[in-house]
């Protein structure tokens, strides 16, 4: 896995190959493909792996964080971090994105592992909104987990094409915003929940 990252990395995932991805790790493609039934399945793992990695961080650094304010920007400047510290991570997500549309196959899987990262974010949507005294439906947070994460891959996309464009702390900015509002409505009309809100 490490050495396929490294080579996704290094040649996209469009020119990486089984065989230079073998022997970046020492082994022969056989050995590969005895654990990996194609160059998609390899990927699709790599992500799996990533994304866990990323949402165990999320939840250290929010459940680290003593004020709603801070939990909201704790968890927007990692995604920053994240950016910064692995250059090659969101591009090589878009450059499979976009093939993965092109392939019926590829839709479902990918999906899956999207929606677990989406999930996530509601879940901590949730704590968050908990923590302010606001009452949330699953629901709601699980469309709020959705508006958060294309907000945050969104603004990557910006950052990758002009990255002074983006301030590091405009994610966090706006979090703590979505937040605010959100307790703002909750005083004054007991609770924001619902699709309607």
């Amino acid at each position: 896995m490490d050495a396929a990252e490294l080579v996704f990395a290094r040649r996209g995932y469009h020119g990486a190959s089984v065989d230079e991805i073998a022997r970046e790790a020492g082994a022969t493609t056989g050995a590969l493909y005895s654990n990996f039934a194609s160059k998609e399945e390899l990927f699709l793992a790599l992500f799996e792996r990533s994304a866990r990695s990323d949402v165990g961080e999320y939840s250290e650094v929010f459940e680290s964080e003593g004020t709603p304010d801070g939990e909201a920007r704790a968890v927007a400047d990692l995604w920053m971090r994240i950016l910064r510290e692995r250059p090659h991570y969101f591009p090589l997500i878009v450059e499979f994105w976009a093939y993965a549309i092109r392939e019926p196959q590829l839709r479902e899987p990918l999906a899956v592992r999207f929606a677990t990262l989406r999930a996530a974010a509601a879940h901590l949507i949730a704590e968050g909104a908990e923590h302010r005294g606001i009452s949330m439906s699953e629901e709601l947070a699980g469309r709020l987990g959705m508006v958060v994460t294309a907000l945050g891959n969104g603004l990557a996309l910006q950052k990758l094409i002009d990255p002074d464009a983006v301030p590091d702390d405009l994610y966090g900015d706006v979090l703590v915003l979505l937040f605010r509002a959100l307790a703002t409505l909750a005083g004054q009309s007991g609770e924001p929940d619902g699709a309607e809100s």
